[in-house]
Order: structure tokens, then C-alpha cells, then sequence
């Protein structure tokens, strides 16, 4: 749904706004992390390829962490932070301080800090970047408190994850902490309205850039 020029737009403005919100975490843990994106995609979900390897997340089995936030009023969706779980509880041990070979962990039980740090992380994250979008837009948001939620994919529901999602952005992430690279993907679900007035805007910022 994005031609170059949008996607590149959108890439490097999701990117600083991971930046900020990386700067945030990176205080709350007292260690410096690098959040980097790679990627941004508009898709349908529909369209998503499930023999490629960056939506793994969506067709693999196993257990997931999945941190959510609804938002709305005039840009409405529901965004979602995403990990397989050996990802989240790596991403929790160095948080909590916990180097060495305890990052390390094919463990899929999550400890009640391990949920509350996520928790922290997804909230800083997630309103981070989804305040951004609306600053952007210049529009008024409303949300609720993240919901946390660990899951089991099997495999014959593997596309429960956004079943009833339509139009979502993606976002590759990758997280840098303590040298150790931690997984994960970021889905912004969003209502038609939502994605019309994004891409006008990108459009007209666009427009003016070459004006």
C-alpha cells in the first residue's frame, strides 16, 4: 500500500520515534539500549506471506508474549509489542540486571518482575510511538493501560494473533541491550479513516519536500 518514497518517509519517522522512547527506557533500566526498525510495511493481513521469515511470529508455534494498547478518538486502532517468549524473558533478565548466562534462557515461564518490566517496557514503548503518530497528525488520542498477555500458538491458530484486524502497520524491531540482540515485532492496527489521514499527511509533507 506504500510506494517508496512513503515507506521511506514513515521508516525514518518511526525510527526517531523509537529513538525517543529508547532514551526513556534506557533510564528507567539504567542501561543503555539501541531500538532499532528496521522496516515499516502497511499490509493487509490477508496479503501476509507465511513463508516469510520477518512474519515468523504470526505462523510459528510455541508461546508468545503480546503487550497491547487500545487507542482512539480522531486516529484509532489497537497497537501490539510482540516477542516469542525466550525473546521477552531475555529482555527482561537484562532489565532486571541479570547478565551473564541467565540471559539466556529457553525457559517460557515468566516470573511476575519478568511481567512487570515487560509491562514497563511495553507501555513506554508502545504510547511513545503511538503519541508521536498523533503529534504527527496533529490529533487528539485517548487510551487505555496496556494488557499483557502470554499465549500459546498451535497450529491450527496460528492467525488468531490479528483476526480481526484488516490494515496494520508493521514494524520490524530489533532491540539492543548489554550486547545482546532481543527480537521482536510492533503491529499497529488502524481503521481506515486512521490510514487515510496518515497517508495524507505523509503525502503532503511529502509535496512540500519537493515543492
Amino acid at each position: 500500500m506504500l510506494n517508496d518514497l512513503q515507506k521511506d518517509l514513515l521508516t525514518e519517522l518511526v525510527n526517531v520515534y523509537v529513538g525517543q522512547a529508547a532514551n526513556m527506557l534506557s533510564e528507567i533500566v539504567d542501561k543503555r539500549i539501541v531500538l532499532n526498525i528496521p522496516e515499516v510495511e502497511l499490509i493487509s493481513i490477508s496479503d501476509v506471506d507465511p513463508g516469510d521469515r520477518r512474519y515468523n511470529i504470526f505462523f510459528s508455534e510455541g508461546h508468545l508474549f503480546r503487550s497491547s494498547l487500545q487507542f482512539g478518538y480522531e486516529f484509532q486502532g489497537k497497537a501490539f509489542l510482540m516477542f516469542p517468549v525466550e525473546q521477552a524473558k531475555v529482555l527482561a533478565n537484562i532489565c532486571l540486571g541479570e547478565l551473564g548466562e541467565s540471559v539466556i534462557s529457553n525457559d517460557p515461564n515468566l516470573m511476575d518482575t519478568d511481567l512487570d518490566v515487560l509491562k514497563e517496557v511495553s507501555n513506554v514503548l508502545l504510547n511513545a510511538i503511538i503519541g508521536e503518530f498523533g503529534n504527527f497528525l496533529e490529533i487528539k488520542l485517548e487510551y487505555v493501560l496496556p494488557d499483557i498477555e502470554l499465549i500459546y500458538v498451535t497450529n491450527s491458530d496460528q492467525q488468531i494473533l490479528l483476526q480481526n484486524e484488516v490494515y496494520v502497520l508493521v514494524l520490524h524491531t530489533s532491540f539492543l541491550l548489554a550486547d545482546t540482540d532481543v527480537t521482536g515485532i510492533i503491529v499497529i492496527a488502524l481503521s481506515m479513516n486512521s490510514i487515510s489521514s496518515l497517508l495524507a499527511k505523509m503525502d503532503a509533507l511529502l509535496e512540500a519536500g519537493n515543492g
